[in-house]
């Protein structure tokens, strides 16, 4: 039986590329190139796309088929080079490479593969992403054509982001690692989507050199030393802090990234999304009868939520918003937007654990509550966050952050942070945001009959959500884990979901009962 590392090195988006430590003297990017649209500043996520306006065909005659060799190919279907390994990984003698089946990774909007480098055995992962060769681009096509132009946009974003000055000094001044890339070759088609294309060569991760993931967070230490990357990240790049003085670095990286952030803010999942929160949680509820009938919110949690879910979208991500983004400017950071277990990396050092974090697809401005809050609920095993430990785990966040605020220079000192973001404010966002997030969540069955809660990408298609769900798991079945390790807590753990449920009434009574509403600052 394969390790449970190796598995997860197999089935998760980019599970194989390494990071830019700061110790690293290379480049980002030894080639970067845009053929078809000036990078650009990405607008913000928007379901506000006209279809009309996009062109939905595609060539039937080609078959979504997906071979080890077309995954080994340049963006114009020729296989790879030794020539071009080499120059691009700056690599003095390169004649041959391998990549094998077991080595290869098919996903549902991209593919890879780890190469491996004769005669001087280096690896490097490489990822191809063309839409017309992938089934769940095909999908999109057919249900959301507007979403594909959001994912061409989101391959830029990746790009923009790793090749930015910002990038590296926040990896330099942190010590969080981010995945390093030799070479992006991007293509993206916004009026025939279907006919966008990407590939990217990312250093390889390499298990050897001490790497490893969890399922989900389950250790303290570790759960500690992921907050404590995100608290670093979040307070490098906070409104006015020392990296914004430098005017060229600050006006790249705000044209880099997405204006508002995050794969579960309203705009990138539908904004009539709050409108199905009732319906959809008195139709599927009954499959999660046995962990939650019994719950006093059993009849009503859906229609609760779905009065606060319009606003809690607004307010979660206000970058979205024009007259939010202006009052929430003094919060405003950088978030990575998609912060699952499957995204976050480990290593052990002498005194220390090493994090590693990647897939910017979705990263842009918006609130480190709000990142949190994500992480938490994707990320995180409900052992951690039962009985007070979600409290704690909050309240270490915020302790970090507010000294790394003043070690970037966001803010002069402790008391300065306590004034201007205390931890009620950083409270009151973060509550704000799980609601946000329990918006997204609906009941589906797995193949074998069995319940889970499981995030809706396209919440009216339920065919959608079940086509890509397949169990519940296990954190002992290292099998299971393996399947479901690119999925966030709640789409593959029974604990977490219920957390996640019961976690949403909590805020809304606590917000009732002291007669806060949902506001904003």
């Amino acid at each position: 039986m394969a390790s449970l590392a190796a598995a997860f090195f197999l089935l998760a988006p980019l599970l194989s590329s390494a990071f830019i430590c700061p110790s690293s003297t290379v480049g980002v990017y030894t080639s970067l190139k845009l053929r078809n649209v000036l990078l650009s500043t990405p607008s913000p996520i928007s379901e506000e796309v006209d279809d009309k306006q996009v062109n939905n065909e595609r060539d039937p005659s080609k078959s979504c088929a997906t071979s080890l060799q077309r995954i080994i190919s340049d963006i114009d279907g020729r296989p790879l080079t030794p020539e071009y390994l080499a120059n691009a990984m700056g690599i003095d003698n390169v004649e041959s490479y391998s990549c094998t089946d077991e080595d290869a990774f098919y996903g549902l909007m991209s593919n890879g593969g780890r190469l491996k480098l004769h005669p001087g055995g280096e690896t490097a992962f490489y990822k191809r992403i063309v839409f017309d060769h992938l089934d769940h681009a095909r999908e999109k096509l057919l249900k959301s054509p507007h979403k594909l132009v959001r994912d061409a946009k989101s391959y830029l974003v990746v790009a923009n982001f790793l090749s930015s000055a910002g990038c590296q000094e926040m990896v330099e001044r942190t010590g969080v690692c981010i995945p390093k890339c030799y070479d992006a070759q991007l293509e993206p088609d916004f009026d025939n989507p279907m006919s966008s294309k990407f590939t990217f060569l990312l250093e390889d991760f390499a298990p050897k050199e001490g790497w490893y993931q969890r399922w989900l967070i389950d250790d303290l230490t570790e759960c500690h030393a992921a907050l404590s990357a995100m608290a670093k990240i979040h307070a490098f790049y906070w409104d006015g802090s020392d990296f914004w003085k430098d005017a060229t670095a600050a006006q790249e990286f705000e044209s880099a990234v997405w204006k508002s952030g995050s794969y579960i803010q309203p705009k990138a999942q539908g904004a009539d999304q709050w409108q199905k929160v009732a319906r959809k949680w008195n139709q599927e509820r009954w499959k999660v009868e046995e962990q939650l009938s019994t719950s006093d919110f059993w009849d009503n949690l859906g229609e609760r939520l779905q009065s606060a879910s319009e606003e809690c979208g607004r307010l979660a991500h206000p970058f979205a918003v024009k007259d939010l983004a202006l009052t929430y400017k003094r919060y405003r950071t950088f978030t990575h937007g998609d912060p699952k277990s499957a995204n976050i990396f480990f290593r052990k050092r002498k005194d220390s654990i090493q994090v590693g974090l990647i897939d910017f697809q979705w990263s842009g401005f918006g609130l480190a509550a709000t990142d949190i809050a994500h992480f938490m609920s994707a990320a995180v095993d409900a052992s951690l966050l039962v009985d007070g430990g979600e409290k704690d785990l909050m309240q270490y966040y915020y302790d970090d952050l507010s000294e790394h605020l003043v070690d970037f220079g966001a803010y002069e000192s402790i008391e300065n942070v306590q004034e201007n973001f205390s931890y009620d404010v950083f409270k009151d966002q973060y509550e704000i945001a799980m609601l946000d997030i329990c918006r997204l969540g609906k009941f589906g069955l797995n193949a074998t009959g069995q319940s889970s809660l499981l995030i809706s990408y396209v919440l009216p298609v339920i065919a959608y959500t079940w086509s890509r769900f397949t169990e519940s798991a296990d954190k002992t079945d290292e099998n299971a884990c393996a399947r479901t390790m690119n999925k966030t807590s709640y789409n593959k753990s029974i604990p977490a979901a219920v957390w996640l449920v019961s976690r949403c009434d909590e805020i809304l009574k606590s917000r009732s009962s002291d007669k806060r509403s949902i506001v904003g600052p």
